[in-house]
């Protein structure tokens, strides 16, 4: 017997049988309970989610001699042909294969055809926003005008690419990612059906891996099966996604505490004997250092976070996701890993040594002999711990800064702030790239306090995402001047600073003071240089790692 793929062999075959897309599911029910149908649809979601099952299932049931409340009997022979891929009258078509202007043509053509034994005939097109923009003109002109014997039923990963005239005359259903703890159900009842052993923390794993589709869970579990035989655990499927055991993390950045870099460069190399992904062992980190700070924020008890604080391991977690942005293009990238294992030690080691050199706290018993001054000099101190301690590389920025929100300050004016803040709230839509995207993720945690014609001033409660800022700020320029098609010069600064900065300025100007512009040339090419300088070392490392 011909072995059949899971993913193929548990495909649901009625709506009921549908994991984790309700919504979806009751509203196309009611329509075919309630006479409610309409002559186009549009399925839009990621992929393993469902799109192309429903749309087999809603044409089966449409057509289904004897439907039950929106649901299929099942028995009639319409249903079975349907269940057996053998109705004439639900015609599939993949359209990355047939995206020309001919297949859509012969589509034309053909549905003024009335169905062979069906109530209705229903065309399925997946990938609809394969087709070319011709092959969309033939199609615009029958969905618009179609037959009363036909309905389109066309699915989509990308609905930016489908037109606009397109979407308007279907009706759309949003399509969710499939929550984890619904596919860790489904693969326990797969195994159970298959006799498949497995362990609680591989089907969690096989959950977290699939990223809300449900099909991508169920062909790792096909494969996991092949290689294991049937005995699944937590090992196997870190040897075949790529990943890393968390515990190895516990390892890697205990030796960077303790600055044993040769263990540390170690460990990497044991990660490219064994194949690893480093995109995705970068992506583990962030993950495991996200749970470190959970754990600290519950029950404020956690080795690392204890050991680095809270501050270093967000300021790690920025540094890791500016790399993984720069890694997933490079060829070799264990050498970019290398390198960033060496900024997260520098990032620890600097802690450490300002924990270490830092004087031990006297608990005193007699409180009442201490005296005042002492008590607030000591809360000082308590509070400058806690601050976290900017980087020399980091005062040229803030002398630009300064500069720059005097010159933004002296022609600041509302309108130019309302037009940056609608310009922000709108931007997600217009990003282009990856890159762009990581970038405004950073915009996302600051706030638009004041702006010019050519100057726009963020700010930001974190000194840690202030620096992130800074190490982004002609990226953040490029971003925002590209798309506004005018040069806007950036600045940053800290809430507390700003509100004390806009004091003095708001002063100023009742006071009819003139404020001069001042000139950054000479503070900016300092701060270019010094990116130029650390570029061209970069580099010179990267080539080394390829000899």
């Amino acid at each position: 017997m011909i072995y059949q793929a899971l993913y193929r062999k548990y495909r649901p075959k009625t709506f009921d049988d549908v994991c984790g897309q309700e919504i979806v599911t009751t509203t196309l029910k009611n329509a075919i309970k309630y006479n409610k149908l309409t002559h186009a649809y549009l399925f839009i979601g990621p992929r393993g989610t469902g799109k192309t099952s429903i749309a087999k299932i809603f044409a089966k049931t449409i057509n289904c001699e004897n439907p039950k409340d929106g649901v299929s009997c099942e028995e009639c022979d319409i249903c079975k042909l349907s269940n057996n891929n053998e109705n004439v009258d639900i015609i599939e078509m993949d359209a990355a294969s047939n995206n020309g202007v001919d297949e859509v043509r012969e589509i034309k053509n053909h549905v003024t055809f009335m169905p062979t034994f069906s109530k209705y005939k229903i065309y399925i097109i997946d990938e609809v926003h394969m087709l070319s923009p011709g092959a969309f003109n033939a199609l615009l002109k029958t969905l618009e005008e179609p037959p009363k014997h036909v309905i389109f039923i066309l699915a989509t990963t990308e609905p930016q690419k489908v037109p606009l005239t397109i979407i308007s005359r279907c009706q759309c259903f949003e399509f969710k990612s499939i929550p984890n703890n619904l596919i860790e159900e489904r693969v326990r009842y797969i195994c159970k059906q298959e006799k498949i052993k497995i362990s609680d923390e591989a089907v969690k794993q096989i959950g977290e891996d699939s990223n809300g589709g449900l099909r991508d869970a169920i062909g790792l579990l096909d494969q996991l099966n092949s290689y294991t035989n049937g005995n699944i655990n937590l090992e196997d499927i870190l040897k075949i996604n790529g990943r890393v055991n968390q515990d190895s993390f516990k390892k890697l950045f205990d030796c960077m505490i303790n600055n044993n870099l040769e263990e540390v460069f170690n460990i990497s190399d044991q990660y490219d004997s064994d194949g690893k992904d480093y995109v995705l062992i970068c992506e583990d980190i962030i993950k495991y250092l996200k749970n470190s700070l959970i754990e600290y924020q519950k029950n404020n008890e956690n080795e690392l976070v204890g050991e680095i604080g809270k501050d270093n391991v967000t300021k790690i977690i920025f540094e890791i996701t500016d790399y993984i942005g720069h890694m997933r293009n490079l060829k070799e990238k264990k050498i970019f890993f290398d390198l960033l294992l060496i900024k997260i030690s520098s990032i620890m080691e600097t802690n450490v040594r300002i924990t270490a050199s830092s004087e031990p706290e006297i608990v005193i018993e007699k409180k009442e002999e201490v005296k005042e001054e002492t008590k607030v000099e000591k809360t000082k101190e308590e509070k400058a711990e806690e601050t976290p301690i900017p980087d020399e590389k980091y005062i040229k920025y803030d002398e630009l800064m300064k500069i720059r929100i005097n010159n933004i300050l002296s022609q600041a004016d509302k309108a130019s702030l309302k037009n940056y803040l609608e310009f922000i709230n709108n931007l997600e839509g217009d990003l282009d790239n990856l890159e762009e995207r990581q970038i405004y993720n950073l915009l996302l945690d600051c706030e638009i306090v004041a702006g010019s014609s050519d100057g726009i001033v963020i700010t930001t409660d974190s000194r840690v995402l202030l620096e992130e800022l800074y190490d982004n700020l002609f990226n953040i320029e490029n971003l925002i001047s590209n798309k506004l098609s005018t040069t806007i010069h950036a600045c940053f600064d800290l809430n507390d600073d700003w509100v004390k900065t806009r004091e003095v300025y708001v002063k100023k100007i009742k006071n009819k003071e003139k404020i001069e512009i001042l000139d950054e040339s000479e503070v900016l090419n300092s701060i270019t240089e010094a990116k130029d300088v650390k570029k061209n070392e970069f580099e010179d490392l990267l080539e080394i790692g390829e000899m």
